[in-house]
């Protein structure tokens, strides 16, 4: 969805009816050691559950007992939850567009703290602001909190993005360890109420970096680009700037944003993101590419850049990589998912292209949006609607009106690939949906995109086993742990009721 899945969502929404200062902690008193361990097997510790971000979780969930899922606990919030939680040592972490983020005990669902994120008041929708602004791009917080276990006599911390400034929680108390921010014009001064910057990204942590990037969504005098802080202060180490012409001069022209998560390639010391349009172009050198960075200083590696024009097709990169890595770091598969509704396998060591394999026409509010899962052997994900979303006086703009898979809604929207070959393993249809995809156990859980329903299918199969009625629609990814799965609901029409769920076999407290 352009620069940013927002611009999908927030046209499909409205078209189809749908350097900081001081942070204050409310805290309730949390239980000895919470916050304070090393993630367990059966924790969800990041966005995608890990820095390769495979979306590949463990469940004790099965396909006998999925259909049986109910409503464990509720946890209201002020708005919509699109982050996927963060859930470690019984803490579930995560921050809604209410201006909050969010500690909560992972078998009552009970608040452990809060913290109030500082006001940018030129994101929207504002928290409590009426009527909604359905063409918004999503509201404070959309990134996923990296857990950070303690380390000698710094505290365990929470990092996640809210708006354009980074924060690091004290991840047992929720009080600032610091935050800084990242505006869409870094060289002058912050400006919350004009700037709408934002930090879509989910950090990963390596080296002593916290990486991210920054989207302005085509705000036009502003630039994204890709930022490793430090962890111990929040302050930039390198910036990698994204929005340059081909002799390398920043344009400040709303491009270079960058809204997918770093996928971390451990042994070869690279991170990966991609980059999404310009403009509905992709002028180069970098719009609509896979980039490779390295860790220590931000240098390009290599650039993909598939062979195709985009001329007002939008049809740009926004998910996140996956990457499959052995258990010594080599990387054996990359690949991620793009708006023109095809999956690109990637060789991680040169960034040239192994296979593509094309499942949807895809298109303004089309193709892979939502981050694909992958579980060692197989790609799973669903592409969004269709090429819909953009009117002029005549009526729909279609990309190619010619072809005719160019629609406004596309099927099938739910595809399985072999991961060495590309081949569409299976695919089922009416699922479209701008969240990520969770594998676990055989599993696959996703939220649909216009309507109140989390789908429960079968890996093997596609098969439906069980489809969770929700009182608003799960635009946040779904988080395994042991017999639960726990996640967000709202989207940018729906202010409430949103909140965080749990949900467990026959609805008893997660065990």
């Amino acid at each position: 969805m352009g620069d940013r899945r927002r611009r999908g969502w927030r046209a499909a929404a409205a078209l189809v009816g749908l350097a900081a200062l001081v942070g204050v902690a409310s805290s309730i008193a949390a239980p000895a050691g919470a916050g304070s361990g090393q993630p367990g097997p059966a924790d969800w510790p990041t966005y995608g559950h890990d820095a390769q971000h495979t979306f590949h979780g463990r469940t004790t969930i099965t396909a006998a007992t999925a259909p049986t899922l109910r409503q464990a606990w509720f946890f209201p919030t002020g708005d919509a939850v699109t982050a996927t939680p963060t859930v470690v040592g019984g803490t579930v972490y995560v921050g809604s567009w209410d201006g909050f983020f969010y500690a909560l005990d992972r078998r009552t669902g009970t608040l452990r703290w809060k913290f109030r994120l500082d006001s940018q008041p030129a994101v929207s929708p504002q928290p409590g602001v009426l009527p909604r602004d359905l063409t918004s791009d999503g509201g404070m917080v959309t990134s996923s909190a990296w857990y950070e276990p303690a380390d000698g006599g710094a505290p365990s911390l929470v990092l996640f993005g809210a708006g354009y400034t980074l924060y690091a929680l004290d991840a047992a108390r929720g009080r600032l360890v610091w935050k800084h921010a990242y505006t869409g014009r870094p060289d002058l001064p912050p400006d919350p109420a004009h700037d709408d910057a934002r930090i879509f990204s989910s950090p990963i942590v390596t080296g002593g970096r916290v990486i991210i990037g920054v989207s302005v969504d085509g705000h036009r005098g502003h630039r994204g680009y890709v930022v490793a802080a430090s962890l111990s202060t929040g302050k930039p180490v390198w910036v990698r700037e994204t929005d340059v012409d081909t002799a390398g001069r920043v344009l400040n022209d709303g491009c270079g944003n960058v809204w997918s998560s770093g996928t971390l390639l451990p042994a070869s010391g690279l991170v990966v993101f991609d980059v999404a349009d310009c403009q509905f172009a992709n002028p180069p050198p970098l719009s609509e590419t896979v980039i490779a960075l390295r860790v220590r200083d931000g240098h390009l590696a290599w650039t993909y850049r598939p062979a195709r024009q985009d001329i007002r097709c939008d049809l740009d990169f926004g998910a996140t990589a996956n990457a499959g890595v052995t258990a010594a770091g080599t990387t054996t598969f990359l690949g991620v998912g793009g708006k023109d509704g095809t999956y690109y396998s990637v060789d991680p060591r040169r960034g040239v292209q192994r296979w593509r394999t094309n499942v949807v026409f895809g298109g303004f509010s089309g193709g892979f949006i939502g981050t694909t899962a992958y579980d060692g052997q197989h790609v799973y994900g669903s592409t969004a609607l269709g090429d819909f979303g953009r009117f002029e006086r005549s009526g729909a703009v279609l990309c190619d009106p010619s072809n005719p898979r160019d629609l406004g809604m596309q099927e099938p929207t739910v595809h399985s690939l072999a991961a060495a070959t590309g081949q569409v393993r299976w695919e089922a249809s009416g699922a479209a949906s701008f969240a990520p995809t969770t594998v676990a156990g055989g599993l696959l859980f996703n939220g649909l995109a216009l309507h109140p329903d989390l789908e429960v299918r079968d890996t093997a199969t596609g098969r439906l086993l069980t489809d969770l009625s929700l009182p608003a629609p799960c635009w946040s990814g779904v988080a395994t742990v042991g017999d639960a799965i726990v996640f967000g609901t709202g989207a940018s029409e729906y202010g409430s009721p949103d909140g965080v769920y749990a949900f467990t076999p026959g609805g008893g407290p997660p065990g």
